[in-house]
């Protein structure tokens, strides 16, 4: 399956900026879709965090 996705504006903006912050951490240029996996592992890795954290409150 193939998702499409266009950003306008700030979002676009934004995007960018995160880009090239993460072209300088990996040390070359990232393409779009590199840089939204990253994204997407990071949202992950913060969701299983959140979990963990009301899975111990609930103790």
């Amino acid at each position: 399956m193939t998702t499409h996705v266009k950003l306008h504006g700030t979002k676009s903006d934004r995007f960018e900026e995160i880009k090239h912050e993460l072209n300088i951490q990996m040390g070359y240029e990232l393409a779009n879709p590199e840089v939204l996996g990253l994204l997407m592992a990071q949202y992950d890795l913060n969701q299983e965090t959140a979990d963990r954290e009301r899975n111990e409150s609930d103790r």
